[in-house]
Parts: C-alpha cells; structure tokens; sequence
C-alpha cells in the first residue's frame, strides 16, 4: 500500500521486521543461532575499526603534546 492508503500494493504485508516463509532475507530461520550474538565478521570488523580509532586518537594525542 502507498503512503496515502491507495495505488500499488504493499511489497510487504507482514511489516517491517517480521519474519514469513520465503522472505528472501538471507537467514534461512534455521534457529539453530543464537540471534543477540553478532558474527564473528562483524567482530573482526569492530576490532579492526577500534583499532584504527584508537590509533588516530593517541597519534592525535601525541601531536598535540608534542607541540
């Protein structure tokens, strides 16, 4: 449904956030995960990302003391 309530129909009709059979999200529901743990690729990529942050704030850090 559009915004205004008329036109095409609604490409989702369970929502937002809803899960149905056949949704095409990538998940396959299986359920055997636990679904409040992040993947191990989106821990490296935190640590990595961390790593850089930390490394930019103390290199700053060390300019601003130098100087």
């Amino acid at each position: 449904m559009s915004m205004f309530g008329f036109g095409k129909k609604d490409e989702f009709p369970d929502g937002p956030g809803k899960k149905s059979e056949g949704s095409g999200d990538g998940d396959g529901g299986d359920g055997d995960k636990q679904p409040t743990r992040p993947s191990n690729a989106r821990i490296v990529i935190w640590i990595v990302v961390g790593g850089v942050g930390l490394y930019l704030i103390g290199s700053g850090l060390y300019g601003v003391l130098t100087h």
